[in-house]
């Protein structure tokens, strides 16, 4: 009878303290521990044995189903918080609590989402839920001590996954799907200079092949080009020079003679430890050449990749032209905004410009070394916005800005440069 009772105490003590997600556990825990009084019973009294194995099973099923009840009703064993249960699967992400990743890290997949709070219930509610608990305990223990059949080591911590909600993720940060070959050369051309809507498509334009659309994109060649790029912008160094004695002018008489005028012995007028001697073991100005050798063709085939890689990341905007009517950069910035470019929170981007010289006439823009004069004033006081023409294309350039703006004679241009 003493092993009955100590099934009961257990499972209810149990169920209590880990809640309904650990009730399969213990109950199992319990029900061999019931198998072991029902034996003892047996063994002891035969004519017993039915009505008290049926007595500690019909308790044990009571306690557990009543805890497991009263835990499902406060939410305790449910996977989504109150505040959610509303959502489905689909629409929440959530955050195990062995997870150690902060969801303000750009490379978190929180990252950008809202998270649900829990919903919290009234003091009087839960007042009211702690006395029908002690009230369960009190009925199922009687006099038995639970720190016998329970200890410390067995609590579970409490319900602290993160909920996150997403429907709040912003638009720029949903991953894009990579569109295929051939359908990706077909671009779309953008009226960037329009006032009213710089984000219009007037048409789109099928790009070569063999310079938008190189597959797979050679890494290996983008370093190469990068590293060649950087050590020719450092270039050649050559550091300080200074004389040896044999290089310093001065005579190489004796200065005075040896004995007789109580000074120090001395011989020529050129030692390093006198005023306008040599300089003992001083640098010799050998160059330091940074400088790499890469053939003109493992160049061109980088800029062709680095190009082929905006294409495939679809940060490459085509526009129509960029003549402005206005030199002023608040008019430019305008223009920018709809595509997130420029200022601090905004995309770095370099623009490609191939205007002519003939295009330079009377009421029109004039253009400078391949360049609409307005444009390149209105983008010189922004911030991460960078002008070039067609003919400064790099591979640096290009992999540091994450946009890429070109001009359709600019395309053109590039298309018979570096095309077969």
């Amino acid at each position: 009878r003493r092993l009955a009772r100590a099934a009961g105490a257990f499972s209810h003590r149990h169920v209590s303290k880990v809640g309904a997600t650990a009730f399969p556990t213990r109950t199992a825990a319990a029900e061999s521990l019931r198998n072991r009084c029902s034996s003892v019973l047996c063994s002891s009294s035969p004519s017993s044995c039915e009505p008290s194995c049926s007595l500690v099973a019909t308790k044990i099923k009571s306690t557990a189903c009543d805890n497991n009840q009263h835990f499902l009703s406060r939410g305790v064993s449910s996977n989504i918080p109150a505040a959610s249960e509303d959502k489905s699967r689909d629409e929440v992400l959530i955050k195990p609590p062995n997870l150690f990743i902060s969801p303000k890290a750009k490379c978190s997949p929180f990252y950008g989402l809202d998270r649900l709070e829990r919903e919290t219930k009234d003091d009087d509610e839960e007042e009211d839920d702690d006395d029908e608990e002690e009230d369960g305990k009190d009925a199922s223990t009687d006099e038995y001590d639970d720190d016998e059949y329970y200890s410390d080591d067995d609590e579970v911590d409490d319900y602290d996954e993160e909920v996150y909600d997403l429907n709040t993720l912003k638009p720029h940060l949903i991953p894009r799907l990579i569109t295929p070959l051939p359908e990706r050369l077909h671009v779309p051309i953008i009226n960037f200079t329009s006032e009213t809507n710089p984000s219009e498509e007037i048409g789109t334009i099928h790009l070569n092949r063999h310079v938008f659309g190189c597959d797979p994109i050679r890494v290996d060649i983008l370093q190469r080009v990068v590293v060649y790029q950087r050590n020719k912008k450092r270039g050649k160094r050559f550091p300080a020079y200074t004389k040896t004695i044999a290089e310093v002018s001065g005579s190489g008489r004796k200065v005075r003679p040896q004995k007789g005028t109580g000074r120090a012995r001395a011989g020529h007028s050129r030692p390093p430890h006198w005023r306008g001697g040599a300089k003992a073991h001083g640098p010799k100005g050998v160059a330091q050449d940074y400088t790499t050798k890469l053939n003109k063709k493992v160049r061109k085939m980088g800029v062709r990749m680095a190009l082929s890689q905006k294409l495939l990341e679809g940060n490459l905007i085509l526009v129509d032209h960029l003549q402005l009517p206005s030199h002023k950069t608040k008019d430019f910035q305008k223009m920018l905004n709809p595509h997130g470019i420029g200022g601090r929170k905004g995309y770095r981007a370099l623009f490609l410009d191939q205007a002519d010289e003939e295009e330079d006439g009377e009421g029109k823009d004039p253009v400078l070394n391949g360049i609409h004069v307005n444009f390149k004033i209105a983008s010189q006081n922004i911030w991460q916005v960078k002008a070039i023409n067609q003919l400064g294309a790099n591979v640096y350039d290009i992999l540091k800005h994450e946009k890429l703006v070109m001009t359709l004679k600019a395309m053109h241009a590039l298309e018979a440069r570096l095309g077969e």
